[in-house]
């Protein structure tokens, strides 16, 4: 009898022993295989806990910079035309040069600065040919007619007697030049005409209070101022 009870608690144990080792296997078995497996469902996506909401933000403007001032050249500035105003005639005042040199000849104020321009500038030359003794210049300035009178001996022989200095012979012409022309010219100041025709004028150097002194006589002929050597029937 205990033979027979020792028998079956030994079975009793070694059945006991493999079921626990059997458990023990599958649990080792079941741990194993969880770790190779490889997982069939797509990770789990984590959560992330709600922003807590902020303030929301006040943006200020924003201020543009301004863009570099790209410098254009200065317009050019074009100078204004001037407007050209047209004189207006003025009525001859009764003491200005202008009456004063043509009194009753009727001749326009136009004519009259074209031929003082002419007979100053023919003035003018004429101080040059008397500072260098030139005859033969000095003769084509001096109308014929003159020339004609003024080379006869008896003319000049009466001329001779109203000279200021006596004694003076006057031979020829060219005498004349020298000794009656030159020396009663050179030097002297023409500032205005006088005339006495329109086409017979005289230079004159105007002298305040005393008269105008007359220099020059001029005929016109043709379209030509030249001189005219007053006669001794003129002169008388």
């Amino acid at each position: 009898m205990y033979y027979v009870s020792m028998k079956i608690s030994k079975i009793t144990n070694t059945i006991l022993f493999a079921i626990a080792l059997l458990t023990f296997a599958g649990f080792f078995s079941s741990c194993g295989s969880s770790k190779v497996a490889a997982p069939t469902s797509e990770p789990a996506v984590e959560e992330k806990p709600a922003p807590t909401p902020e303030e929301p933000k006040v943006e200020e403007p924003k201020v543009e910079e301004a863009a570099p001032a790209i410098e254009e050249p200065a317009p050019i500035q074009e100078e204004p035309v001037p407007v050209v105003e047209e004189p207006v005639a003025e009525e001859p005042k009764a003491d200005d040069e202008y009456s004063r040199s043509v009194g009753d000849i009727q001749i326009s104020r136009d004519t009259f600065i074209d031929d003082k321009e002419k007979v100053l500038q023919i003035i003018s030359e004429l101080a040059t040919i008397m500072k260098n003794m030139d005859y033969n210049s000095w003769l084509g300035y001096v109308e014929p007619a003159s020339i004609d009178y003024w080379k006869l001996r008896r003319n000049l022989q009466k001329a001779e007697k109203r000279l200021p200095v006596k004694g003076i012979k006057l031979m020829n012409l060219q005498d004349y030049f020298k000794q009656v022309f030159v020396p009663a010219r050179k030097g002297r100041e023409v500032t205005e005409i006088r005339y006495i025709s329109d086409t017979y004028i005289k230079a004159v150097q105007v002298r305040e209070n005393q008269g105008d002194i007359v220099y020059y006589y001029f005929n016109k002929i043709g379209n030509k101022w030249m001189v005219h050597l007053p006669t001794n029937e003129e002169l008388n």
